[in-house]
């Protein structure tokens, strides 16, 4: 699968996301069974898109020369972020949102990263 079919493909999921939130946060209450999972997953998806052509530009530019482009690393890298993104929104519904929260979700994060580069597994 080519890098540009996969930035296509995240732009348009992106923006019917957006609209979709738009739509899901004027039509649906909170106090609805189910409400607040679909929520999030819509958000999980929408900001995993959103983040795709961020993450194709930061490969592209920081990742080494000799490593060929995957559009599964950009894929896993702006699902992280998404993820991170994401897990921040949760945290803030309850009133548990911080620097401290942040720094060590985002650290988590890393550290996966760097153990699954380490492993030898960046397809």
């Amino acid at each position: 699968m080519r890098t540009i079919v996969v930035l296509l493909v995240a732009v348009i999921v992106a923006v019917a996301g957006w609209w979709g939130i738009y739509q899901f946060w004027t039509r649906v209450w909170p106090e609805q069974p189910g409400a607040q999972l679909a929520f999030f997953l819509l958000l999980f998806l929408t900001l995993t898109c959103t983040l795709v052509p961020l993450a194709a530009i930061l490969n592209h530019r920081f990742a080494p020369k000799h490593v060929p482009p995957s559009p599964w690393r950009i894929l896993r890298h702006s699902a992280w972020g998404a993820l991170c993104l994401t897990s921040f929104a949760w945290l803030q519904t309850y009133r548990a949102f911080n620097l401290g929260f942040a720094f060590i979700v985002a650290l988590i994060i890393v550290a996966i990263e760097v153990y699954i580069l380490r492993m030898g597994s960046d397809s």
